[in-house]
């Protein structure tokens, strides 16, 4: 098990989405969080684990936006 953490903002980095995004994964429990002290980290394997499922990556071009007829 890898025990690197890091701060939510990096996370949001790494995965190419907000840290809302971030906070919003891991209220759902799709992302596991450590909370230490005051602050709340994200353990580095959760941050490989969630990437392969394509969590930041853009939708593709089939993507439905809404309806512009």
């Amino acid at each position: 098990m890898d025990l690197s953490l890091i701060s939510i903002t990096e996370a949001a980095r790494i995965l190419g989405v907000s840290p809302f995004t971030i906070r919003r994964l891991a209220k759902s429990g799709s992302l596991r969080t450590v909370t230490v002290g005051a602050r709340r980290l994200v353990p580095l394997g959760e941050i490989e684990r969630v990437g392969q499922f394509g969590a930041g990556r853009p939708r593709g071009s089939n993507a439905v936006r809404g309806s512009r007829s």
